[in-house]
Parts: structure tokens; sequence; C-alpha cells
């Protein structure tokens, strides 16, 4: 039953005629029979009866007539003091979000939040991974988008997966591998090699530089880091080495370098993207902005 079905009803009750019905709502005569049997359907009563081919309302219409009219008061209201609600909620919320989450939904997830509530100040700070967890540690942000790795930590807060994904080699024209459907690990074992930057405010140790999707024996192929996307892509068009780097952030990469991306045998590792934010908050907007995630 909808809002729309009982204002057809009521404009039927009132001038015993579909046709002039239609005619008020620009709609065909076949349309508001079909809404009048949909509803009388669901009621389960007979609205309408014709006598003499002269349409008239039947006992149970007549009765209907006062409770359309209130069930669409009721509604209206209701509409009105959720959208009231709505824009009256105001505040700030503070979200900081990984390089290259502009290539995922989470643009779309900012869009729509903004829609629903307007008067909401959302402040966006685009950062590196590690610059995000300090910075979620310390309090400066209400929620952060960032990649899960052992070496960032959020105890006493929540966190939702958001996605998985594998990770490619990223190879310039004309290399060998190119031809490879799958490169394996030990495809790599001549290869200079440039992966992301995780040791920055971190004690370098063997244990903490080593990622997961790389073997250790490859570790001394590491030739250089960083945590700028763009910045180690034109590495690799400029012939200082290959690559490795999830395909969420190289699906629309914003220089066009001509580069060949194939797929990495990780043994099942993959990177996983997440929120995380404060579970119990007093902050009503973190529960609303999770819904549009």
């Amino acid at each position: 039953m909808t809002i729309q079905q009982l204002e057809y009803f009521l404009a039927a009750a009132r001038s015993l005629n579909f046709t002039r019905t239609a005619e008020a709502y620009y709609i065909s005569q076949s349309a508001i029979t079909q809404q009048i049997r949909n509803l009388e359907n669901e009621l389960g009563v007979t609205l309408f009866s014709r006598k003499n081919r002269k349409l008239m309302l039947t006992d149970a219409g007549e009765l209907f007539v006062s409770e359309a009219e209130s069930l669409i008061h009721k509604l209206t209201d209701s509409i009105e003091r959720v959208r009231a609600v709505q824009d009256s909620m105001v505040g700030t919320l503070r979200i900081g979000y990984l390089k290259c989450m502009e290539m995922s939904r989470f643009p779309k997830s900012i869009q729509t939040f903004h829609n629903n509530y307007p008067s909401v100040k959302l402040l966006l700070r685009r950062d590196s991974a590690i610059s995000l967890h300090d910075a979620f540690v310390k309090g400066d942000y209400d929620l952060i988008f960032n990649i899960k790795n052992d070496l960032l930590t959020y105890q006493g807060f929540a966190s939702r997966r958001l996605g998985e994904y594998r990770f490619l080699v990223v190879l310039p024209p004309g290399h060998p591998l190119t031809r490879r459907k799958i490169i394996r690990q030990n495809d790599l074992e001549y290869e200079n090699l440039i992966i992301h930057d995780f040791t920055r405010n971190f004690p370098r140790s063997p244990g903490i530089m080593h990622p997961n999707y790389l073997d250790t024996a490859l570790l001394s192929n590491v030739i250089r880091t960083d945590e700028d996307v763009e910045t180690i892509l034109i590495m690799v068009a400029s012939g200082i080495g290959i690559a490795i780097l999830p395909d969420f952030e190289i699906r629309r990469p914003q220089v066009n370098l001509n580069l060949i991306y194939v797929p990495l045998d990780t043994n099942g590792y993959k990177a996983i993207l997440e929120v995380i934010y404060e579970d119990k908050t007093e902050n009503p907007l973190i529960p609303l902005f999770l819904d549009e995630v």
C-alpha cells in the first residue's frame, strides 16, 4: 500500500469516476483501475461497485475513506518529521583515506552521505597508510579508510572489511615477464623491485620490513620504496625496476605510462581494505556514515 494508491482511491471516491480521476493525475484510466484493484487485493475487500453502470462505493469503501485520509496524514507527517531530523543533523566528521581510495567506491559513499546530510561538515584528508594510522590513534580522525597491515594495530577500535585485492607486478612494455599470465615468486629472482614503504615511524628490522606478499628471499631485490603510487609507476616506466602493488591502486592510474600489469602468485595472500572507527562512540554521525559504506 502506497500513498499514491490512497490518493487515487480518495480522488475516485470523491468523483465516483475513474476517467476524471485518471485525467486529474495525467495517467490512463486503466492505470487507475489497476491501482484500485491492487489496493482491494491488499485489503481483501471490494471498495467500488457498479449499479446500472454507475460507480459507487461499497460499505467497506465508504468506511475506508476516513481511514485512507488518516493514513495519508500520518504517513506525510512521519516523512516530514524524519526529514526534519535529517536536515537538522549537524556536526563535523573527520575522515582520513588512503591514497588511491578515490579509485574505489569511496567517493560515492561521500557523495551519498553529503546528499543525505547536507548540514554535516566533512573534513577529508588523503594520506599514506602509516600517517593515517598514527593520526587516527592520536584522535585526529573520527574514522579512516586504510589497508590492513601487521604494522598497523588499532587496539580498542572497531573495523569493517571493505574488500580483498590481489597483487600485480607492474612492468614496462617489452619486459620478458609481460608474456606471462601469472608471475611466480621465483620469476622475480633477478629483478630489481620497487614496493610500498611501510617502515616510516617504525624501527627498522627484517621482521617489520617483510611484506607478506613477497618471499623473504626476494627482500634483497628491493631497491626502492615509496609511499606514492604515481611515483612508483614513473620509476617503472623509467626502467629503474618493476613494482608490486595491489590492484585497487592501479585500476585507473592517474598517469598514463603504457605499463603492463600481471597478477603475482602470493599463495593466496591479498591486500585488505578496511574502515576503522571507534565502536562505542557518542558521535551519531559515525554510524550514519557507516551505513553508506
